[in-house]
């Protein structure tokens, strides 16, 4: 028999997933049929970055690092200018300094 190069790699897979799977786990059309874990289904509404918002949130010392960070970080020079930024996409116009030398 002549088998190609991919019809011998998909039989050693094959072969491999059998002999890791107990012959006492049952199979649905091949697939193993595990138990559903108490969590199963359940899902953040706010997605994974919600856990984090909890975790500020709950504890006071990550939330006290924290706020630290954030104001530290409005100190360096790359703060001021994603806080400049920032106030220009919410006032929708340029910066104080560049208005003032239009006048």
């Amino acid at each position: 028999m002549d088998y190609s190069a991919q019809d011998l790699q998909q039989g050693l897979k094959l072969k491999k997933q059998s002999e890791e799977t107990p012959s006492s786990f049952g199979t649905n059309e091949g697939a193993v049929e595990r138990t559903e874990s108490a969590g199963f289904g359940k899902s953040r509404m706010a997605g994974e970055t919600g856990a984090r918002i909890v975790q500020l949130m709950n504890d006071p010392v990550e939330a006290q690092r924290t706020m630290n960070w954030m104001s530290q970080f409005g100190l360096s020079n790359e703060g001021m200018q994603f806080n400049q930024a920032k106030m220009m996409m919410a006032g929708g116009g340029q910066p104080q300094q560049a208005q003032e030398e239009q006048k």
